[in-house]
């Protein structure tokens, strides 16, 4: 077997999309198809070629057709991405609809930021509600912003929420951990 570079394979990849769809060579056309396919690693360019030519979208254009076709190949981390960030509005949503209700004569706000958010546990089986990845997030975000975002627009916090999950599946360091 002939060991390719990365590189030289993604180009010819390219290349080949390019001319499948007939489209005129220009750098940046080919620097934007490029980035499309940045994500798929080689060894899925026939499963991709495969899911592109399957005519699933009969009345869009090639770009729209390779960015559909590419997001089909991320769509599972920003599935779970979405899903971790709803997790999360529902926890927070919770907590913070419960510092209100409490009869404490400190401020609410001041209260929810100093709740110690790695200890937050279920009240019914006591198992930590939050993982790290979680924490991360809140962290990233802050406690002010939670507690003033999670009962105003829940579809920019979801949105917002949703962009710091995807920044730490980006990170290279950073692993998300799984719950439900």
């Amino acid at each position: 077997m002939i060991n390719i570079p990365e590189s030289t394979l993604k180009e010819h990849f390219v290349t080949a999309l390019m001319r499948y769809f007939k489209i005129e060579e220009d750098i940046f056309l080919r620097g934007h198809i490029a980035d499309l396919l940045s994500a798929i690693d080689s060894s899925r360019y026939q499963e991709f070629m495969m899911r592109l030519t399957q005519n699933e979208h009969p009345f869009k254009n090639p770009f729209e057709k390779i960015v559909l076709t590419a997001q089909s190949f991320k769509a599972p981390a920003e599935a779970n991405s979405a899903k971790r960030s709803k997790y999360l509005y529902d926890v927070m949503y919770e907590l913070r609809k419960s510092i209100i209700l409490a009869d404490d004569p400190t401020p609410a706000q001041e209260r929810f930021e100093q709740v110690h958010i790695s200890r937050i546990r279920d009240k019914n089986s006591g198992e930590l509600l939050l993982q790290s990845d979680d924490i991360e997030v809140i962290k990233n975000l802050g406690k002010r912003w939670i507690f003033d975002h999670v009962a105003g627009d829940k579809t920019h916090f979801l949105r917002t929420v949703q962009a710091q999950y995807d920044k730490l599946l980006d990170a290279p360091s950073l692993r998300l951990s799984h719950h439900p």
